[in-house]
């Protein structure tokens, strides 16, 4: 290696280490919920989110643990423009489908109706419909799942599981 190539790696090295903990700091969860191309309705998706996990007295549900958040940005990272315009479509559907049979928009229908609405998404003839609501019942699942809360209370993750203990006493 010459010289000055180590010279310039060194000193690009150096100043990554340094600038690293301004960039890091820069997250939060405010920055990381913010989605390029948002939904149509972030309300119809919080409730659609929120008939899947709902609150309880005991244990909170997937609306107050930042599952739409998650879900959002699953959406806008990882699926095609297709999938996220599909599932805009299907949010649009469910406020179309509550006005039209209950005459009222999909948000002020009760928990017990919004299920039932979702359930019949999920069983219906329309294959782009139930692909939506599969695949928004899929995410609100992993999201709730994944959660810190969920991590931590029920499923006992460790950060680093399996310490090591150099200086234990030995038996002869």
């Amino acid at each position: 290696m010459k010289r000055r190539q180590a010279i310039r790696q060194l000193t690009i090295t150096a100043g990554g280490i340094l600038t690293l903990p301004a960039w890091a700091k820069a997250w939060s969860p405010d920055t990381l919920s913010s989605v390029e191309n948002p939904l149509v309705d972030r309300n119809i998706l919080n409730a659609v989110i929120s008939a899947y996990i709902p609150e309880s007295a005991e244990v909170p549900g997937a609306l107050s643990l930042g599952v739409p958040a998650f879900v959002e940005r699953m959406l806008d990272d990882c699926y095609t423009k297709e999938v996220s315009d599909n599932v805009k479509t299907g949010l649009r559907f469910a406020d179309s489908v509550a006005r039209r049979t209950q005459g009222k928009i999909f948000t002020d229908l009760t928990q017990q109706e919004q299920q039932t609405m979702l359930l019949e998404f999920e069983k219906g003839k329309d294959s782009a419909i139930k692909d939506c609501y599969k695949l928004l019942k899929q995410l609100t699942i992993q999201g709730y799942s994944n959660s810190e809360y969920v991590q931590t209370r029920f499923l006992e993750y460790e950060m680093a599981p399996g310490f090591y203990h150099g200086c234990v006493p030995v038996n002869q």
